[in-house]
Formats: structure tokens, sequence, C-alpha cells
């Protein structure tokens, strides 16, 4: 691990006469050169040595160094330089249960509940509390990344009053996907390096409405013909031991059979699904990579072989299954390893089960990258080259991405030319270079 400290003190001993700023920049530039080339601080510049020390000239040099295919193009991309500062306390322990809550605060107006009658049984070694409220209980603290560190320590169950059906919330400027969200939580208890929920929740532990009658109801009033689905802030099923969500959920959703409701997972938690009689309309899906990145990057994860062979059992049952190659992540042998893992998925999964697959690139705010370098100050994957894209969030080139799509949407039309598939989070241009438009795919209720 490059020290930060080492870099500072260099950039201090050897380049006094620049400012705050220009020194932040120079800081930045040297620890990720020095990272990803994995070299010492003092050898990033031996190279340099007797080269002009003017600011413009040095960080020109820097920045080839730093992002030699990126600034090789005429187009002048925007890059984040931004404040070294990684702190060693942030980083995260991965040596733990999944899921092994210490504490459950209970809120007054749903202790009645099915879930909080249940949740002594199904949490057996936490201490059941209750409280007035979750806000009047947490109050208006701030909460950063150690908390997040330590959210699995506490779980609050709630009444949910406001916040049931919603409209996906697009990237700025990314084309929208005409997907809807329900949640029935907020927070997670995998691991995942991107996950842009390190960077939105603030909260001290995981929250899961209790009062899922509610929700039904308001899909009433909502609209009856969406394709929805309960991922966006938690995992759909990691927790479903817990709540036993899923039966009620499709058992209501066989009532709609104009709307598709999706339960996206990286779990294989999946057993209340199969003892539950399947609805035609119930997708169970799952995001996918390669098990070299799912060993390196999505920590507590179920592996790949338990995620295809639980989405193997859900076709059996009835279901319709779905993939999401999302985020896709470069690294040198991607090419094999994304390949064997949709040769993987087809020879395991009957493509008639399938009912759609989407890609998405790899991408983060600024602000996720400094949380990911914190928690996971060894993480690989942010040594590649990212600049700040369209919607403000590094994206890597988009030459790359044409790349990985088309070669991924390629190997899967040799098992089924026909499966719709679409771009997540990606701008007009690219969905229309790569013909993956959601907008065409997903325009009505007739083309799922």
């Amino acid at each position: 691990m490059i020290s930060t400290s080492k870099v500072k003190t260099y950039i201090d001993q050897n380049f006094s006469q620049f400012g705050v700023t220009r020194k932040q920049e120079l800081s930045r530039l040297i620890y990720e050169i020095a990272k990803r080339e994995q070299c010492q601080v003092d050898d990033v510049l031996k190279d340099y040595q007797g080269q002009s020390l003017e600011f413009d000239h040095l960080k020109k040099y820097l920045m080839r160094r730093r992002f030699p295919q990126l600034t090789k193009e005429k187009d002048n991309k925007r890059f984040a330089l931004t404040k070294l500062d990684i702190n060693p306390d942030y980083r995260v322990e991965l040596n733990k249960k999944t899921i092994d809550f210490k504490n459950v605060y209970i809120e007054e107006a749903i202790k009645d509940t099915l879930l909080a009658q249940n949740i002594s049984q199904r949490c057996p070694d936490a201490k059941i509390q209750y409280i007035e409220s979750y806000k009047k209980h947490v109050g208006k603290i701030k909460f950063g990344i150690k908390d997040y560190n330590e959210r699995m320590n506490s779980l609050f169950l709630m009444k949910e009053n406001y916040d049931f059906f919603k409209q996906c919330p697009c990237s700025n400027k990314s084309v929208f996907c005409g997907y809807h969200v329900i949640n029935l939580g907020s927070g997670c208890a995998f691991e995942c390096r991107y996950c842009y929920l390190q960077d939105y929740i603030n909260s001290p532990g995981i929250i899961i409405p209790a009062n899922i009658e509610d929700f039904f109801d308001q899909f009433l009033k909502y609209k009856q013909d969406i394709r929805i689905g309960s991922g966006e802030l938690t995992d759909s099923l990691v927790f479903d031991h817990i709540t036993e969500f899923s039966p009620r959920i499709v058992e209501f959703f066989r009532k709609f059979p104009k709307s598709q409701f999706e339960f996206k997972t990286k779990s294989d938690n999946v057993n209340l699904l199969l003892n539950a009689r399947s609805a035609g309309n119930i997708i169970i899906s799952w995001s996918m990579n390669p098990q070299v990145i799912i060993d390196s990057v999505e920590h507590l994860t179920a592996s790949l072989d338990k995620r295809i062979e639980a989405a193997k059992k859900c076709a059996q049952a009835g279901y319709k299954v779905a993939f999401h190659f999302d985020p896709i992540i470069y690294f040198k042998d991607w090419e094999e390893e994304y390949k064997g893992l949709i040769d993987q998925i087809f020879q395991s999964v009957p493509k008639e089960s399938i009912k759609w697959m989407s890609l998405g690139a790899l991408r983060m705010t600024p602000r996720l990258k400094h949380i990911i370098e914190n928690r996971f100050p060894d993480s690989s994957m942010l040594d590649e080259e990212f600049y700040v894209s369209y919607d403000e969030k590094l994206r890597y080139d988009q030459n790359l991405r044409l790349e990985m799509y088309s070669k991924i949407k390629a190997w899967i039309k040799d098992y089924a030319p026909q499966l719709a598939m679409y771009l997540c989070m990606e701008d007009k241009s690219t969905c229309s270079e790569s013909q993956s438009s959601p907008l065409k795919q997903f325009r009505s209720n007739e083309s799922l």
C-alpha cells in the first residue's frame, strides 16, 4: 500500500514553490502512478530529472504517465484530481459474517406487524429495543465512512409513510430505462467495492419497512402496468429469510399480470421463492461478473456457481430469470473471463427462461472513488483510466465501453439472437452506437 503521508512529504520537500491546489494535483497524480505501476513514490519522477520544473510541463508529463490512452485523444477530457485523503481507520474488515445484527430497533407504530412479531426468531442473537421513531432515535447526526462499516450491527424496523414507488432515478443525461422502483429496504449486507450505496446511505444501520401491506395499497394508486423492481437501495433477496417478503410479493403481483416485478440479487437466497407458486410476471435476476471479479471485488456475495445454480432452480420452478452484467469491469483478461461467464450461463439456464439482459460499464462519482480508496485502499479497479463524463461520473473511455458492449452482446446473441438487451445508465449516443436503447425495447408492456 502506498503511504499517502509519504507522498505529501515528498511533494512538500520537492515542490514547495507551488500553491495548495497545484500540490494537491501533483500528490494525486504521483500517488496513483506509484500505485498503478507498483513503484516507490521517490521513483515516479526518476526519468523526469533534468526537465522543466514549470508546473504545466510537469503536470503534462504526469498526466501522460497516469492516463496514457486517454491523453492521446484529441478531445480535451476532464479528470478528477481530487485531494489525496485516505484514512487507514476507514479500511473495512471482511472477516465477518454476512448478517449478524447485534441490535434490532422496532418502531412502536409497527410492533404488531408480522415481521416485528417474528423478528426475535429470525435474529435470535440480537437485542430487541422499541423506539418511538427512527428519525427521533437517530436525530440529525450525519454518518460517515466508519459508521457505514458498522452498519450490520443494527437493524431498524420502521413504518414507511411516503417513499413507496418512483421512477428509476437514472443518471443525469442517461437514457431513461422505463424502470420503476419499490424501496423495501435501505442498506446491504454485501461489500461490493464499487457499490454506490457507500456514497448514498446516511444511516447507522439497515432499515426495513415492516408495513409491506401499505406498499401493496399504494400500488393501486400508483400505476399498474409497469416494470418494477426492489433492488435500488438494497439487494432484493439478501434479507429475504428475515423479512419473508418474496412470497407475499409474488402473490400480490400475480393479480397484475400486465406489470412485471423483478427481484435483483447477488445472493442465492431463493428458498422462499422456490417454495412459493411461481407467477409469469415475476422475474428473478442476478448481477453477474466472472468469479475472478467476485473474489476480488464483490465480497460476501454468492459465488458465480451458486448464482447460476439458483437461477437454474428458479427457471425450473417456472419463474423467468434475467442477468445484469453491471458493472462490467475492465481488466487484462476481461474478454476471456466474460466470454466464459456467458458460456456458463447459457449452458446451465434454458434461454427460453431468460427474460432480458442488461449491460453497464463501471462508473462512479469522484466522491465515491474517495470512499472506495478509503474502505478498500488496495483496490486495483481504480488504477484504470477514468475521465469525468457527461453526467459528472468517472467512466472508461467511450470507445472502450462500446468495445465491451459490442463483444458481450455478440457472445450473447450467438446463443439467443432475439433476447432483449439494453444498456444501463448510458447516454443517448452510446445507446445508439451500440444499438441497445432501453427506450426501444421497453417503451411499452408489449415489448416486455
